[in-house]
Protein backbone atom coordinates (compact mmCIF):
# COMPACT_ATOMS: atom_id res chain seq x y z
CA UNK A 1 0.00 0.00 0.00
CA UNK A 2 1.37 3.18 -1.15
CA UNK A 3 1.96 6.13 1.94
CA UNK A 4 -0.72 8.08 1.07
CA UNK A 5 -3.29 5.32 0.61
CA UNK A 6 -2.80 4.23 4.13
CA UNK A 7 -3.33 7.89 4.60
CA UNK A 8 -6.43 8.13 3.02
CA UNK A 9 -7.49 4.36 4.67
CA UNK A 10 -6.81 6.29 7.61
CA UNK A 11 -8.87 9.06 7.26
CA UNK A 12 -11.97 6.92 5.11
CA UNK A 13 -12.25 9.96 2.87
CA UNK A 14 -11.03 10.16 -1.11
CA UNK A 15 -13.53 11.95 -3.27
CA UNK A 16 -13.77 10.98 -6.86
CA UNK A 17 -14.03 13.13 -9.68
CA UNK A 18 -12.31 16.97 -10.27
CA UNK A 19 -11.63 19.24 -7.62
CA UNK A 20 -14.69 21.21 -5.89
CA UNK A 21 -15.05 22.87 -2.95
CA UNK A 22 -17.40 20.80 -1.74
CA UNK A 23 -14.91 18.38 -1.96
CA UNK A 24 -12.35 19.85 -0.38
CA UNK A 25 -14.44 20.54 2.62
CA UNK A 26 -15.16 16.94 3.02
CA UNK A 27 -11.56 16.06 3.09
CA UNK A 28 -10.45 18.99 5.57
CA UNK A 29 -12.84 17.66 8.39
CA UNK A 30 -12.21 14.04 7.73
CA UNK A 31 -8.23 14.86 8.43
CA UNK A 32 -9.00 16.68 11.62
CA UNK A 33 -11.52 14.30 12.48
CA UNK A 34 -8.73 11.52 12.43
CA UNK A 35 -5.63 13.13 13.09
CA UNK A 36 -5.13 14.49 16.57
CA UNK A 37 -2.87 18.01 17.58
CA UNK A 38 -0.02 17.29 19.78
CA UNK A 39 3.42 18.21 20.25
CA UNK A 40 5.08 15.09 22.35
CA UNK A 41 7.56 14.55 19.54
CA UNK A 42 9.27 17.96 20.39
CA UNK A 43 8.36 18.13 24.11
CA UNK A 44 9.98 14.97 24.74
CA UNK A 45 12.92 15.84 22.86
CA UNK A 46 12.39 13.34 19.71
CA UNK A 47 12.88 15.15 16.20
CA UNK A 48 9.93 16.30 13.89
CA UNK A 49 10.50 15.18 11.09
CA UNK A 50 8.58 16.48 7.54
CA UNK A 51 8.90 14.14 4.76
CA UNK A 52 6.94 12.05 3.66
CA UNK A 53 6.92 8.65 4.73
CA UNK A 54 7.89 9.76 8.24
CA UNK A 55 4.84 11.52 8.63
CA UNK A 56 2.76 8.68 7.18
CA UNK A 57 4.58 6.45 9.45
CA UNK A 58 3.33 8.71 12.64
CA UNK A 59 -0.40 9.46 11.35
CA UNK A 60 -0.88 6.24 10.47
CA UNK A 61 0.24 4.98 13.74
CA UNK A 62 -2.06 6.67 16.53
CA UNK A 63 -0.33 9.60 16.17
CA UNK A 64 -0.29 13.46 14.87
CA UNK A 65 1.42 16.61 15.17
CA UNK A 66 1.47 20.21 15.02
CA UNK A 67 0.81 22.72 11.82
CA UNK A 68 4.05 21.72 9.77
CA UNK A 69 3.44 18.11 9.95
CA UNK A 70 -0.45 18.35 9.81
CA UNK A 71 -0.08 20.77 6.46
CA UNK A 72 2.42 19.16 4.29
CA UNK A 73 0.78 15.67 4.97
CA UNK A 74 -2.44 17.10 4.10
CA UNK A 75 -1.32 18.99 1.05
CA UNK A 76 0.14 16.08 0.03
CA UNK A 77 -3.26 14.44 -0.14
CA UNK A 78 -4.60 17.56 -2.36
CA UNK A 79 -2.12 17.58 -4.46
CA UNK A 80 -2.96 13.81 -5.58
CA UNK A 81 -6.42 14.36 -5.63
CA UNK A 82 -5.70 17.27 -8.28
CA UNK A 83 -5.82 20.48 -5.93
CA UNK A 84 -4.04 23.06 -6.77
CA UNK A 85 -2.55 24.28 -3.64
CA UNK A 86 -0.19 27.43 -2.18
CA UNK A 87 1.72 26.66 1.33
CA UNK A 88 1.94 30.13 3.62
CA UNK A 89 3.91 31.08 6.22
CA UNK A 90 1.89 33.00 8.95
CA UNK A 91 3.06 35.25 12.17
CA UNK A 92 0.80 33.96 15.55
CA UNK A 93 -1.76 36.70 16.96
CA UNK A 94 -3.27 34.88 19.51
CA UNK A 95 -2.66 36.18 22.60
CA UNK A 96 0.16 38.66 21.22
CA UNK A 97 -0.32 42.80 22.16
CA UNK A 98 -0.69 44.40 19.26
CA UNK A 99 2.93 45.91 19.40
CA UNK A 100 4.91 43.02 18.96
CA UNK A 101 6.30 41.18 16.04
CA UNK A 102 5.89 37.36 16.23
CA UNK A 103 8.10 35.10 13.96
CA UNK A 104 6.74 33.38 10.82
CA UNK A 105 6.08 30.05 12.69
CA UNK A 106 2.59 28.87 11.30
CA UNK A 107 2.05 26.55 8.06
CA UNK A 108 -1.47 27.05 6.62
CA UNK A 109 -3.04 26.63 2.42
CA UNK A 110 -4.03 28.67 -0.20
CA UNK A 111 -6.43 26.36 -2.73
CA UNK A 112 -7.86 27.57 -5.79
CA UNK A 113 -10.70 25.79 -6.67
CA UNK A 114 -14.29 26.05 -8.18
CA UNK A 115 -13.55 30.02 -9.21
CA UNK A 116 -12.45 30.93 -5.66
CA UNK A 117 -9.25 31.33 -3.29
CA UNK A 118 -9.92 29.44 -0.22
CA UNK A 119 -7.55 29.15 3.21
CA UNK A 120 -7.71 25.67 4.30
CA UNK A 121 -5.29 25.15 7.83
CA UNK A 122 -5.72 21.30 9.95
CA UNK A 123 -3.03 22.43 12.46
CA UNK A 124 -3.55 25.38 14.57
CA UNK A 125 -4.80 23.60 17.89
CA UNK A 126 -7.77 24.71 19.70
CA UNK A 127 -8.69 26.71 17.10
CA UNK A 128 -8.48 25.15 13.65
CA UNK A 129 -11.12 26.31 11.26
CA UNK A 130 -12.74 22.43 10.47
CA UNK A 131 -14.02 23.82 6.82
CA UNK A 132 -12.37 25.99 4.18
CA UNK A 133 -12.48 29.52 4.58
CA UNK A 134 -13.15 32.15 1.63
CA UNK A 135 -10.30 34.45 0.93
CA UNK A 136 -12.97 37.00 1.71
CA UNK A 137 -12.62 39.81 4.17
CA UNK A 138 -14.82 41.01 6.31
CA UNK A 139 -16.94 38.62 6.40
CA UNK A 140 -18.04 35.72 8.87
CA UNK A 141 -17.79 32.43 7.95
CA UNK A 142 -19.77 29.56 9.83
CA UNK A 143 -18.01 26.08 10.31
CA UNK A 144 -18.78 22.93 12.20
CA UNK A 145 -16.55 24.43 15.07
CA UNK A 146 -17.14 27.63 15.42
CA UNK A 147 -17.34 30.95 13.05
CA UNK A 148 -14.47 32.79 11.82
CA UNK A 149 -13.83 35.98 9.91
CA UNK A 150 -10.52 36.97 8.11
CA UNK A 151 -9.82 40.87 7.99
CA UNK A 152 -7.32 42.74 5.90
CA UNK A 153 -4.65 44.87 7.72
CA UNK A 154 -1.48 46.50 7.15
CA UNK A 155 2.24 45.26 7.19
CA UNK A 156 3.55 43.64 10.60
CA UNK A 157 5.81 47.09 10.42
CA UNK A 158 8.44 45.38 7.38
CA UNK A 159 10.21 48.35 5.51
CA UNK A 160 9.55 49.22 2.67
CA UNK A 161 13.10 47.96 1.18
CA UNK A 162 12.03 44.52 1.89
CA UNK A 163 9.11 44.54 -0.56
CA UNK A 164 6.51 43.15 1.26
CA UNK A 165 2.43 43.01 0.00
CA UNK A 166 0.55 46.27 0.60
CA UNK A 167 -1.90 44.51 2.91
CA UNK A 168 -2.10 40.94 4.74
CA UNK A 169 -5.37 39.20 6.10
CA UNK A 170 -6.19 38.19 9.95
CA UNK A 171 -7.54 35.23 10.83
CA UNK A 172 -10.41 35.90 13.76
CA UNK A 173 -12.24 33.60 15.70
CA UNK A 174 -15.78 34.81 17.75
CA UNK A 175 -14.66 33.53 21.34
CA UNK A 176 -17.99 34.24 23.44
CA UNK A 177 -19.08 36.93 21.67
CA UNK A 178 -15.76 38.78 21.36
CA UNK A 179 -13.51 38.28 17.90
CA UNK A 180 -10.00 37.06 18.69
CA UNK A 181 -7.35 37.55 16.44
CA UNK A 182 -5.48 34.16 16.00
CA UNK A 183 -2.66 34.63 13.28
CA UNK A 184 -1.58 36.87 10.23
CA UNK A 185 -0.57 36.10 6.57
CA UNK A 186 0.33 37.28 3.69
CA UNK A 187 -0.05 35.14 -0.08
CA UNK A 188 3.73 35.05 -1.02
CA UNK A 189 4.45 31.44 -1.45
CA UNK A 190 6.50 29.20 1.17
CA UNK A 191 8.10 26.06 0.31
CA UNK A 192 9.54 22.97 1.98
CA UNK A 193 13.32 24.67 3.00
CA UNK A 194 11.19 27.58 4.62
CA UNK A 195 9.06 25.30 6.66
CA UNK A 196 12.08 23.14 7.69
CA UNK A 197 13.66 26.15 9.29
CA UNK A 198 10.44 27.26 10.81
CA UNK A 199 9.97 23.64 12.52
CA UNK A 200 13.24 23.64 13.69
CA UNK A 201 12.88 26.89 15.57
CA UNK A 202 9.57 25.53 17.03
CA UNK A 203 10.58 22.25 18.02
CA UNK A 204 13.76 23.03 19.75
CA UNK A 205 14.26 26.45 20.72
CA UNK A 206 13.73 26.66 24.61
CA UNK A 207 11.43 29.68 24.30
CA UNK A 208 9.03 27.87 22.16
CA UNK A 209 6.31 26.44 24.11
CA UNK A 210 6.35 23.16 21.79
CA UNK A 211 9.41 22.44 23.72
CA UNK A 212 7.69 23.29 27.44
CA UNK A 213 4.17 22.74 27.42
CA UNK A 214 2.11 19.95 27.05
CA UNK A 215 -0.53 20.61 23.96
CA UNK A 216 -3.04 17.85 22.72
CA UNK A 217 -6.60 18.60 20.56
CA UNK A 218 -8.96 15.67 19.19
CA UNK A 219 -11.30 17.40 16.97
CA UNK A 220 -14.88 15.39 17.45
CA UNK A 221 -18.17 15.94 15.56
CA UNK A 222 -19.58 17.53 18.60
CA UNK A 223 -16.25 19.75 19.99
CA UNK A 224 -12.79 19.41 21.01
CA UNK A 225 -11.19 17.75 23.28
CA UNK A 226 -8.21 20.06 24.60
CA UNK A 227 -5.29 19.40 26.90
CA UNK A 228 -2.63 21.89 28.69
CA UNK A 229 -0.22 20.81 30.55
CA UNK A 230 -2.31 19.75 33.43
CA UNK A 231 -5.79 20.74 32.53
CA UNK A 232 -8.09 19.24 30.35
CA UNK A 233 -11.44 21.14 28.70
CA UNK A 234 -13.85 19.60 26.55
CA UNK A 235 -15.75 22.16 24.56
CA UNK A 236 -18.85 22.11 22.91
CA UNK A 237 -20.10 24.44 19.77
CA UNK A 238 -21.12 27.61 22.54
CA UNK A 239 -19.97 26.08 25.65
CA UNK A 240 -17.54 24.20 27.92
CA UNK A 241 -18.74 20.37 28.81
CA UNK A 242 -15.86 19.79 31.52
CA UNK A 243 -13.01 21.06 32.88
CA UNK A 244 -11.11 19.23 35.46
CA UNK A 245 -6.92 19.39 36.11
CA UNK A 246 -4.28 16.11 36.24
CA UNK A 247 -2.39 15.28 38.90
CA UNK A 248 0.13 12.95 38.04
CA UNK A 249 2.06 11.43 34.91
CA UNK A 250 0.43 8.37 34.45
CA UNK A 251 -2.81 9.96 34.96
CA UNK A 252 -1.69 12.31 32.02
CA UNK A 253 -0.51 9.70 29.84
CA UNK A 254 -3.43 7.48 30.18
CA UNK A 255 -5.75 10.72 29.52
CA UNK A 256 -3.57 11.01 25.95
CA UNK A 257 -4.07 7.22 25.12
CA UNK A 258 -7.48 6.59 25.96
CA UNK A 259 -9.40 9.88 24.97
CA UNK A 260 -6.91 11.53 22.44
CA UNK A 261 -6.16 7.81 21.31
CA UNK A 262 -2.77 8.77 20.62
CA UNK A 263 0.16 6.37 21.04
CA UNK A 264 1.97 8.13 23.76
CA UNK A 265 3.65 5.36 25.70
CA UNK A 266 5.51 4.66 22.76
CA UNK A 267 7.03 8.32 23.09
CA UNK A 268 10.99 7.86 24.31
CA UNK A 269 11.13 10.27 26.93
CA UNK A 270 7.69 11.28 27.40
CA UNK A 271 6.72 9.52 30.57
CA UNK A 272 9.56 11.76 32.69
CA UNK A 273 8.36 14.57 30.57
CA UNK A 274 4.97 14.01 31.60
CA UNK A 275 5.95 13.50 35.48
CA UNK A 276 7.74 16.78 35.06
CA UNK A 277 5.05 18.62 34.41
CA UNK A 278 2.69 17.23 36.86
CA UNK A 279 4.67 18.45 39.58
CA UNK A 280 4.53 21.77 38.13
CA UNK A 281 1.85 23.87 40.36
CA UNK A 282 -1.23 23.50 38.85
CA UNK A 283 -1.77 27.45 38.34
CA UNK A 284 1.55 27.25 36.44
CA UNK A 285 0.16 25.04 33.79
CA UNK A 286 -3.39 26.77 33.08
Amino acid sequence: MSDLARYFDVTGCRPDGAPSADALARLQLAHMLAFPFENLNPLSGNRVLLDLPALVDKFTARRGGYCFEQNLLYRQALQSLGFRTTPLLARVRANVPEDVVTPRTHMLLLVDVDGERLISDTGFGKMTPTAPLRLVPDVVQQTPHGRYRLVQVGDMGAPAQWGAPSGEYRLEAEIDGTWAALYQFDLRPHWQPDFEMSNWYVSTHPASHFTRDLIAVRTVATGRHVLHNTRYSLYGPDTIFERRELTSGPELMQLLESTFDLAAERVPGLAAKLDAIAARDPASAS
